[in-house]
């Protein structure tokens, strides 16, 4: 139900319609630095032209005084965006936020537009009130007030609006208020009764139109933007729905699997007789094919698992420091046995943090780590660097390994590709580990380059480097 107080009606209340009402709300405050520019520019104008015209009784005292009060209450506006952004930022689950704040977006976005129009009904005023052109910016108020408040709110802006020009221009008619004339063909408008009528007729007909059409507009895009929510959201479903079925599809696969590797291993130890020697080495390589299937169905296994187990809700603030400390000292033993050298750059500070899934995240970035440390030869050199910026957190890893083909780059991201590298030199591996970490880089909004020879890279040391850039704040789209 909409009221006052709530501002948006129920079915529109999702995560991206609060991104878009937050980034408007940034876009209105950058849009009045504008305005001021326009009203400096105007009150040099009518310094030129006041001696052609004798008629305008224009001041530019008032003018200068409504410029500095909308620079004044933007700069705080600015401030109370960026104490909100502050807030937000503490609270990954917006129904958090709003258990805690009851002022959100929308209401600042009130709070504004209402200002806007007490500054504009000044303007107005001191520009010669209903004999002015410039009443037209009333339309471009209304216009901006549609695509953020609902149509009947805006309505009962317009109204009151209405009510405060119409008791003015009666006033400034009795003589009552002073009168600043902007007439530059010297007709007293003010004092024209059918003229009044008139103008005020043909305005609020526009006020009231331009509000429909621009709120109609408006609605439908929410709602659109909703519908595409909900999909999203059916997707996530079904998603999990198909993990499932894969989980349940490679489990059978592993049973029989597993069943034939324990016969080739009693058949090897000559549990069950002696073997010649000329089928030796063809079963022992049958064992190790077999075991690296297994493998490769334990790993679709896990990845299986974590896309059931991950959730929006389970959304939290990961402290990527900590997160790379954890993937670091997990991969230690693997790192002194091949006298490999890794080195963990970042800033002097405590929490550099993402918003994610910390189980999802972690071992996304393990196995960018793990690819590093597993393409890298004995006593290379592996690098992980980690930057801070306004709205993202850059994450390099890069290493000396032996690199990525050109040929092979377009296709690095595919599951199950291998490079042509890997397999002549006879590293293993599932080819899942790339394309699953780019999967979960793209489902909380950020890339992934890669980029070979890298910056580490020696005489037959190409190495690799993989650039990921993720945003702080998680939106849902």
């Amino acid at each position: 139900m909409l009221s006052i107080f709530n501002l948006v009606p129920d079915r529109i209340q999702h995560d991206q319609f609060w991104f878009r009402i937050g980034r408007r709300n940034m876009w209105l405050i950058k849009l009045r630095y504008g305005a001021v520019a326009l009203l400096l520019f105007l009150i040099y104008g009518i310094n030129l032209i006041e001696s052609s015209f004798k008629s305008l009784q224009l001041n530019p005292g008032p003018i200068w005084i409504v410029a500095a009060s909308i620079l004044g209450y933007n700069i705080f506006f600015l401030f109370v965006s960026k104490y909100l952004e502050r807030e937000k930022q503490k609270y990954p689950k917006r129904s958090d936020y709003e258990q805690v704040h009851k002022f959100h977006d929308l209401h600042f976005s009130l709070i504004q537009i209402l200002c806007d129009y007490a500054s504009l009904l000044a303007f107005i005023y001191f520009t010669g009130g209903v004999e002015t052109p410039l009443y037209a910016f009333f339309l471009f108020h209304v216009i901006i007030g549609s695509l953020i408040l609902p149509g009947a709110v805006v309505n009962l802006i317009n109204t009151v609006t209405l009510a405060i020009t119409i008791t003015g221009s009666y006033l400034e008619m009795k003589g009552l208020i002073y009168h600043y004339s902007f007439n530059v063909i010297q007709l007293e408008l003010h004092t024209n009764t059918g003229y009044l009528l008139f103008f005020y007729t043909i305005f609020g007909i526009g006020l009231y139109l331009a509000t429909y059409l621009a709120n109609s507009i408006a609605q439908e895009l929410y709602i659109r933007e909703y519908k595409l929510t909900l999909a999203y959201a059916e997707l996530e479903i079904a998603e999990k729905t198909k993990s499932r079925y894969v989980m349940t599809v490679v489990h059978d696969l592993k049973t029989p699997i597993a069943a034939a590797t324990t016969y080739l291993n009693m058949i090897l130890n000559g549990t069950i007789g002696e073997i010649e020697a000329k089928i030796q080495q063809p079963l022992e390589r049958s064992k190790v094919r077999l075991t690296n299937a297994i493998s490769t169905i334990n790993d679709i296994l896990y990845i299986s698992q974590l896309k059931i187990e991950s959730n929006v809700e389970d959304i939290s603030n990961v402290n990527l420091i900590e997160l790379f400390d954890e993937i670091i000292n997990d991969t230690s033993v693997l790192i002194s046995s091949k006298e490999q050298n890794l080195i963990f750059n970042h800033e002097e500070k405590d929490e550099i943090s993402v918003q994610a899934e910390p189980k999802l995240l972690k071992l996304s970035l393990a196995n960018l780590v793990s690819n590093s440390i597993k393409y890298t030869e004995q006593s290379g050199q592996i690098r992980i660097d980690l930057v801070e910026e306004k709205d993202d957190v850059l994450i390099s890893v890069s290493d000396n390994g032996i690199g990525i083909p050109d040929k092979d780059k377009d296709k690095i991201f595919t599951n199950f590709f291998r490079t042509s590298l890997s397999r002549e030199k006879g590293i293993e591996g599932s080819g899942l580990g790339l394309s699953f970490v780019r999967e979960v880089i793209i489902k909380y909004h950020g890339t992934i380059s890669l980029t070979s020879p890298s910056p580490l890279q020696e005489e037959g040391r190409p190495g690799t480097l993989f650039e990921v850039s993720l945003p702080k704040i998680y939106r849902m789209i």
